[in-house]
């Protein structure tokens, strides 16, 4: 029994997963690091926590006059998270996205090759309905041609069954069977005709 492929695709998968999350924190940390990166991680902590604490008020009944902000590293902080997690589900959802494309990809190639196989099963029906309706009608002329020796009238013209051009066999065990026959009767014509040695000494009798 032949071993089962590796599956390559999966455990490249997981191997960018257990990567991910380092690359991450390398990710944040230059952010933090760079003074433009910075700035945007700081406004996104803002808006983050306005936007939390508004919603968090709402749910609780409290009408919004104003909220204070967050100090700087502490936005800075939460602003940083985001992107950390922000980065770690862009990966994730690209993983899923390429194993959903992928299995996709699979079940195509697994129906086209399904309906090939119906188109070919179909082809060889409508050969073999082809060669029974060509016998049928060969079949037909040999019993017009011999209609007199059918009834028992022993007059008229007996002709010869005609093998139909370009007839498939209707079963398909029927070809095996066709040439087994054949065979059989080359190996009885062998043992019904006399050997050589035989004709020879046939031949000696007589001439004595």
């Amino acid at each position: 029994m032949a071993p089962a492929a590796v599956p390559l695709a999966k455990l490249a998968s997981l191997l960018i997963k257990t990567l991910a999350k380092p690359v991450s924190k390398q990710v944040r940390r230059h952010c933090v690091k760079q003074p433009i990166t910075r700035n945007a991680l700081i406004w996104v902590g803002q808006a983050t926590n306005r936007m939390t604490t508004r919603m968090n008020m709402w749910s609780s009944g409290y009408k919004v006059r104003s909220i204070a902000k967050l100090e700087e590293e502490a936005a800075l902080s939460q602003g940083a998270d985001i992107l950390s997690e922000t980065f770690l589900f862009t990966v994730s959802g690209g993983i899923v996205v390429y194993e959903y494309n992928r299995s996709s990809a699979k079940e195509k190639k697994k129906e086209a090759a399904r309906l090939q196989v119906i188109r070919d099963d179909a082809e060889r029906l409508q050969k073999k309905l082809v060669s029974l309706d060509k016998r049928l009608v060969a079949l037909e002329e040999y019993a017009k041609v011999n209609r007199r020796s059918i009834l028992g009238i022993g007059i008229g013209a007996n002709g010869n069954y005609v093998e139909p051009d370009e007839v498939v066999p209707i079963a398909d065990e029927e070809a095996d069977g066709t040439d087994a026959i054949s065979n059989e009767e080359k190996k009885t014509t062998n043992k019904n005709e006399p050997s050589t040695s035989d004709k020879t000494s046939n031949k000696s009798q007589r001439s004595w």
